[in-house]
């Protein structure tokens, strides 16, 4: 068979020998297409401290979610929706990390500034903390705008933020529970402070928390509080600083309701569900259309006065709201001042013709639905005045 390199009667032909340039040319683009290969198989594997919240769901609160039991209950033909994120629960990889930047319905946020120097486990135990919190928060405020009675039976306080290079990272956990301090009992958010102070920086106490089920005392090393800016022209002496654990803390408080309330938000945590939650119970113990028969979204955490927070993932939480056919959307007002990344600024950045207004506590909210076409609740009952 003839070579296919050679004709026949002719010499064999033979390429001339590359210069040194055209080698070199050729090792490089090699080497380049093995680092690009490396690259890419790693870019898949290695990870980056980002935490990449997307859009997720607008659940309606019907009977599945929201369940009242033992007294008269009212069905209705319109729907309050909450709405939740989703957030990444590890380090990204590069590739996701760099797809996330591309789209503009994702935050990518410093892995630091979302869970601060804790383990994405411990912050998961704390959301779900919160989010059982938010639902007997929601309980009580519903329940006393309708007039009914509820009993405080216990309270206790967690942990909610560990600062990072404080005293106690490492040491404490978010969710662990404060049980004592230096074996001083601790049964409330205004018995920590005091505790704390009574100990100069740089002593080590003993904090005793419940974690998974079980006391265990953890020596602390106090650190100093960090100074608070003064005015320029002030004259007065700077106070001394006093100690800290370098930790945020929050009372949890568990009342006693005249019935039975049930919410079952499946695998969702955090508080941000407590506005929405409010007005659920609040539509399903009375009559008439408390959303004027409309799909309305709602996003805000509850307080015991009934005031509504700011939450996170406003952005993501407007998509998902538009998406579901939302004609309208609650959120917590602007803190004073208003900030560009404010929730009700990047709601309306979002919404794109769905209707957002800006509410600050569930009374607002509640006037915020009539204005919408919803039925009025009946009056706040109040304390008979002795004359």
């Amino acid at each position: 068979m003839t070579n296919p390199t050679e004709l026949p009667g002719l010499p064999p032909l033979r390429r001339p020998p590359l210069s040194r340039r055209q080698q070199a040319r050729r090792t490089i683009g090699i080497v380049a297409l093995a680092v690009l290969a490396v690259a890419v198989v790693a870019a898949n594997f290695v990870r980056v401290p980002y935490v990449i919240i997307s859009p997720g769901d607008a659940t309606p609160l019907t009977e599945d979610v929201v369940s009242v039991k033992g007294v008269e209950t009212h069905e209705h033909s319109g729907e309050l929706l909450f709405l939740t994120v989703r957030v990444s629960n590890r380090d990204p990889s590069v590739w996701r990390w760099l797809f996330a930047e591309l789209d503009s319905d994702v935050t990518v946020t410093k892995k630091e500034a979302v869970i601060g120097c804790a383990s994405y486990e411990a912050n998961a135990e704390l959301q779900n903390i919160l989010m059982l919190e938010s639902q007997d928060i929601a309980k009580t405020v519903a329940l006393q705008r309708l007039g009914y009675d509820v009993v405080e039976q216990s309270s206790r306080v967690v942990i909610t933020e560990v600062l990072c290079d404080g005293p106690s990272e490492g040491l404490l956990e978010l969710g662990d529970e404060l049980v004592a301090i230096e074996s001083s009992p601790v049964s409330s958010l205004e018995d920590v402070r005091p505790l704390i102070q009574a100990h100069r920086p740089g002593e080590t106490i003993t904090v005793t928390v419940r974690r998974d089920h079980q006391e265990q005392d953890v020596d602390v090393r106090l650190g100093k509080e960090p100074r608070l800016p003064t005015p320029s022209s002030t004259t007065e002496p700077l106070p001394p600083r006093g100690s800290t654990l370098g930790i945020v803390s929050q009372q949890i408080t568990e009342e006693q309701f005249p019935f039975v309330i049930d919410i079952d938000t499946q695998r969702v945590s955090g508080p941000s569900a407590g506005l929405a939650f409010t007005l659920a119970i609040i539509d399903d113990l009375t009559e008439g259309e408390l959303t004027g028969g409309k799909r309305v979204a709602v996003t805000g955490s509850i307080l015991p006065d009934g005031g509504v927070q700011p939450v996170g993932g406003v952005e993501q939480k407007t998509v998902a709201a538009r998406r579901s056919g939302a004609a309208l959307m609650l959120v917590p007002a602007c803190p004073e001042p208003v900030p560009r990344n404010c929730e009700a600024v990047l709601a309306r950045a979002h919404a794109e013709g769905m209707r957002v207004v800006i509410v600050e506590t569930i009374d607002d909210a509640l006037e915020a639905l009539e204005r919408f076409g919803g039925d009025p609740i009946p009056p706040r009952p109040t304390a008979d005045v002795a004359t």
